[in-house]
């Protein structure tokens, strides 16, 4: 197993995970509602999408140099840029000014201009890569030994994503350009992904009689991590830099992500078919982008025309919302597979 692959199956069922917590999640979209489920998902499941993204990240190429910089920023821009534009324009209130503030690429502008808020991963996902691949080719010039130069680097670009002043009026200020201190968190995260990534294919060959504990170690780590978050006043919002405490969302944030990654891998050495993971493993960016809005009709229809309890109605439209979004990314990836960043459909999938 290589993971230099196109498709792995273990991390496609991780990533399957992760995006059905990301709908879940999402049931809730009143930023104001404060839900203890919300909390606990909001904890890790962004800092995991960054930690399995740092996974693929190139940290051995044998030449830097301009035109393989310039290749690395075309190649991100098709990826990231053109369906971030696109998705952009899509759901905004279209204006020409509005324009200008979804390419200033903050949070806080999305909301601004209604337009899918969740757009901030997208851009802070292109940026922490630029910051990465500057970084890689000031080690590869520098002749630095990697494994030493991410471990020094990584609490730096969280310090300097934690400490870098964040304006998060939404009355009053546009955010930060790019989410330029979001994406140093960003890539601290996906430092840590490039570190771990020669351990993930151990895990997958470690006998279930060692992995299970491991797995449930880890989530009473995160469990205790969580139980000293106060729910019902806070979640971490990455997206706004709202951590709450820091130490405590680091600790939630690696936790949590192992425990889910293990999980993963435990469900990948499940002898059975996983079909319904992998797909939704292998196509997380148009999950991502299509399912939102749906969440929101059918949230708005069931709490108005039906007596469910809340967990009945979240359930049914985490259920229902994965069932439409992945028939619309079917479709997508048919008939316009540029929406999702793909020139054609034989490219890489996400």
């Amino acid at each position: 197993m290589n993971l230099n692959k196109k498709r792995i199956e273990f991390i496609d069922i991780i990533k399957g995970l992760a995006i059905i917590l990301v709908v879940i999640g999402h049931t809730s979209p009143d930023k104001t509602e404060i839900l203890p489920y919300k909390s606990l998902i909001y904890a890790f499941h962004m800092p995991l999408f960054f930690i399995i993204s740092g996974m693929f990240v190139a940290t051995n190429r044998e030449n830097y140099s301009l035109q393989t910089l310039k290749d690395f920023l075309h190649k991100n821009f098709i990826a990231l840029i053109v369906p971030f534009l696109i998705w952009g324009i899509i759901y905004m209130n279209f204006s020409y000014t509005n324009i200008l503030y979804l390419c200033f690429g903050s949070w806080i502008n999305f909301v601004h201009i209604h337009t899918l808020s969740s757009l901030w991963f997208i851009i802070v996902l292109f940026v922490a890569r630029i910051y990465l691949e500057l970084f890689f080719m000031l080690i590869n010039k520098l002749k630095l030994k990697i494994e030493y130069a991410v471990l020094v680097t990584i609490p730096i670009f969280f310090m300097l994503g934690f400490c870098l002043p964040h304006h998060n009026d939404i009355s009053t200020q546009n955010g930060n350009f790019l989410s330029y201190d979001i994406a140093f968190v960003a890539a601290g995260f996906m430092l840590i992904g490039s570190l771990i990534k020669p351990y993930i294919k151990k895990l997958t060959e470690i006998k279930n009689l060692y992995l299970i504990p491991l797995t449930i170690f880890l989530f009473i780590l995160f469990a205790i991590g969580f139980s000293l978050t106060n729910y019902t006043h806070e979640f971490a919002l990455m997206a706004n830099a709202t951590y709450t405490n820091l130490h405590t969302f680091l600790f939630n944030a690696l936790t949590g992500s192992f425990s889910l990654i293990l999980t993963g891998i435990l469900i990948y050495k499940i002898p059975i078919k996983k079909r319904i993971l992998n797909f939704l493993g292998e196509n997380t960016l148009g999950i991502f982008l299509v399912h939102r809005h749906i969440v929101v009709a059918f949230l708005t229809y069931l709490q108005t025309n039906t007596i469910l309890n809340r967990f009945c109605i979240n359930t049914i439209i985490t259920i229902v919302s994965l069932i439409i979004s992945s028939l619309l990314v079917i479709l997508i990836n048919r008939y316009a597979p540029i929406m999702f960043g793909k020139l054609n459909n034989t490219l890489q999938k996400n």
